[in-house]
């Protein structure tokens, strides 16, 4: 299954401009491109005056200097223009109750989403690795966007899906609005294993129509140390919501870097998070026999790292289109040889093997920016600040000193403009004429702009 140079698309670095963009579906790159690190754009002051944000971050070993800096950075940006919203990713490494409490008594008046991301934060000065931890903070003070926050902690409701519902109509009220009405898109920090119950409560209250992007909080070692933010609370196992009304254009993508395989199968005995038959066949042995990868076939065990370059997908049809939603194998089960992967299965669903490189992993930090502004029709001139998830297994897939080079790739699709990104355990986001997903190994791009819808 190695990827020969001749597959490769040579994007180069040596022509200033020229950008050749891979073609793509919900979910898959159909071609594939080498790493392109351009040079990054001088930066440019925007003029715009719809829309004021600041952005800042640190990876001070202090919590509390962490946030006196990065909150310093986003006052001067801002100008003395006072923040209504704020978006706060945060490693776990730092204590998060004492730095979200931090960043209210710095910023008192604003409403705050955000959770904890993996091993790392990115903004547009760069990919941000703290000997203790990291933080980044984007504020934005506008008359022309209203933004509404709601978390609730999952455990105190039945179920997944009424929590799910409960965070929407409370960031709906925070927005000042009413439960019927329905906002431009949404952002969602989550909490691994609850996500397409999530959506699903979501979905109950504003329909499949409205998109629904972001991440499950992440850790580092996938240890349950996650946590998501939500105005003054913090949750480990909850959801934070943000509602977004607006007249101004956004535009947003949802994707995975993959290429397609051959090989298909039909997912014959499942349950939850647990493939146990493709076609009839135990499905790590199908799997094994499609890759040629798990080692662990015998003896069980964990097998993320390989699944990273070999990820299953779902195969989602609709109006005579194909999409595929990767989804990330996580173990197999010595005794039976099934496969446990991060998101929900059905029997009958049938999944494909996808495939890809770091080269190809990384570049996605160009082409899905890239591709959020192609949805409204935008330029990065146009561009305000960004919201950008990406998922912590392909960031921890691509070799460590390689890494920085995802901020500049961002800033070479999107300009200029602040933007701040997380690494997470999973990823929710949009299908034109399905609704809102979950699925592994994927990235999202939301840009905010002052241009008209």
């Amino acid at each position: 299954m190695k990827l020969s140079k001749a597959q490769k698309i040579v994007i180069s670095l040596v022509v200033v401009g020229l950008i050749v963009l891979a073609a793509f579906s919900h979910g898959c790159i159909e071609k594939e491109g080498e790493v392109l690190v351009p040079e990054a754009p001088e930066e440019q002051p925007k003029k715009g005056m719809l829309i004021s944000v600041g952005c800042g971050w640190s990876d001070n070993n202090d919590e509390v200097k962490a946030v006196e800096e990065a909150v310093s950075s986003v006052k001067t940006q801002l100008g003395g223009k006072s923040p209504d919203f704020a978006v706060l990713f945060s490693t776990v490494g730092y204590d998060s109750n004492k730095v979200l409490g931090e960043v209210r008594r710095r910023l008192p008046d604003v409403q705050i989403y955000g959770g904890t991301s993996c091993l790392a934060v990115q903004t547009r000065e760069g990919f941000h690795v703290g000997e203790k931890g990291s933080l980044a903070l984007l504020a934005v003070a506008t008359g022309n966007i209203t933004f509404g926050v709601g978390g609730v902690n999952i455990d105190d409701f039945p179920s997944a899906r009424d929590a799910g519902r409960a965070a929407i109509l409370a960031a709906i009220d925070a927005a000042g609005e009413k439960g019927d009405s329905k906002p431009k898109i949404v952002l969602m920090t989550g909490s691994v294993g609850h996500e397409e119950e999530l959506l699903a409560g979501i979905e109950e209250v504003i329909g499949k129509e409205v998109p629904v992007l972001g991440g499950s909080a992440g850790d580092n070692a996938i240890t349950g140390e996650w946590r998501q933010f939500a105005n003054a609370n913090v949750y480990n196992n909850g959801v934070s919501l943000t509602v977004i009304y607006t007249d101004l254009k956004i535009g947003w993508a949802y994707e995975a870097g993959y290429l397609r395989s051959e090989n298909r199968g039909t997912i014959t005995r499942a349950e939850g998070r647990r493939i146990y038959e493709i076609d009839n066949k135990p499905a790590a042995e199908v799997y094994n026999k499609w890759t040629g990868v798990a080692e662990e076939l015998e003896t069980g065990g964990s097998i993320l790292s390989e699944a990273s370059y070999y990820p299953l997908a779902k195969v989602v049809k609709t109006e005579g289109k194909e999409y595929t939603l990767s989804i990330h194998p996580l173990s197999i089960n010595a005794t039976d040889h099934s496969l446990e992967v991060f998101a929900n299965v059905e029997e009958g669903d049938e999944v494909m093997l996808m495939h890809g490189d770091w080269e190809l992993l990384l570049n996605r930090a160009l082409t899905t920016p890239t591709n959020a502004l192609e949805s409204e029709t935008l330029s990065k001139e146009d561009v305000s600040f960004g919201v950008y998830t990406y998922c912590a297994g392909t960031m921890l897939a691509i070799p460590e000193d390689e890494r920085p080079k995802m901020p500049v790739l961002v800033k070479t699709a999107i300009g200029d403009a602040p933007f701040i990104g997380t690494f997470t355990f999973g990823e929710q986001g949009h299908i034109r004429s399905i609704g809102n997903v979950h699925g592994n190994l994927v990235n999202s791009m939301v840009v905010f702009t002052e241009k008209a819808a």
